[in-house]
C-alpha cells in the first residue's frame, strides 16, 4: 500500500505540474486569446478524449498481463508525452502528444485495480479513502509547483514532470520487481 500511495502522488502531482502552465504554452502557437481560448480546448479534449478510449483498455490489459507491467509502460509513456510536451515546437505536436499522453494514462484505473487486488474487503474503504487523499495532495502540490517552474520557464514543469514519471518508473521497477 505504500507503494501505490506513493505512485499515484507522485503521479498526480506530474500531471498537477502542467496545469498552469500548458494554456500559456498553447498560447505561443496562437495569434489572439480567442484562437489560444480555443486551441486549448482542443488539446484539453485531445487528452480527455483518448483518456476515455484507453483507460478501458490499460485496465483490461492489467487484469490479463498484470498491474506492474502495465503500471511500468504507463508510466513511461507519461514521461516520454511530458518531455515531447516541453519540446513541442508546433501546435500539432502538442494535439498529438496529448492524445499520446490520455491514451498511456491509465495509471490511475490500475492503481485503483492493484489497490482492491491486495485489500481485504473490510478495509477497502479506508484505502481507497487513502488513495483520494492523495490524489488530492497531488493535484494540489502539482499545480503550485507548476507555476513557481513556470515563472522560471514555460517548457521547465513538462520537464520536471517527465522526471517524476521515470522516477515512477524506476520506483515500480524495483520495488515490485517480482509482482505480476
Amino acid at each position: 500500500m505504500p507503494f501505490i500511495m506513493l505512485v499515484v502522488l507522485i503521479d498526480m502531482i506530474s500531471i498537477g505540474l502542467i496545469i498552469p502552465v500548458l494554456p500559456p504554452l498553447v498560447g505561443t502557437f496562437t495569434s489572439s486569446p480567442s484562437e489560444q481560448t480555443t486551441w486549448f480546448g482542443v488539446v484539453a479534449f485531445a487528452f480527455g478524449i483518448a483518456n476515455f478510449f484507453g483507460s478501458p483498455i490499460l485496465g483490461g490489459l492489467s487484469d490479463r498481463f498484470g498491474r506492474r507491467p502495465v503500471l511500468l509502460i504507463g508510466f513511461s509513456g507519461l514521461a516520454l508525452s511530458f518531455i515531447v510536451t516541453g519540446l513541442s515546437t508546433a501546435l500539432w505536436m502538442l494535439i498529438a502528444v496529448r492524445l499520446f499522453s490520455g491514451a498511456m494514462n491509465a495509471n490511475a484505473a490500475v492503481a485503483n485495480a492493484y489497490v482492491a487486488d491486495i485489500t481485504p474487503p473490510e478495509e477497502r474503504a479506508k484505502r481507497f479513502g487513502m488513495i483520494g487523499a492523495m490524489f488530492g495532495m497531488g493535484f494540489i502540490l502539482g499545480p503550485v509547483i507548476g507555476g513557481l517552474l513556470g515563472s522560471i520557464n514555460l517548457h521547465l514543469p513538462f520537464f520536471v514532470a517527465g522526471a517524476l514519471a521515470l522516477c515512477n518508473w524506476l520506483y515500480g521497477w524495483f520495488v515490485l520487481r517480482w509482482a505480476r
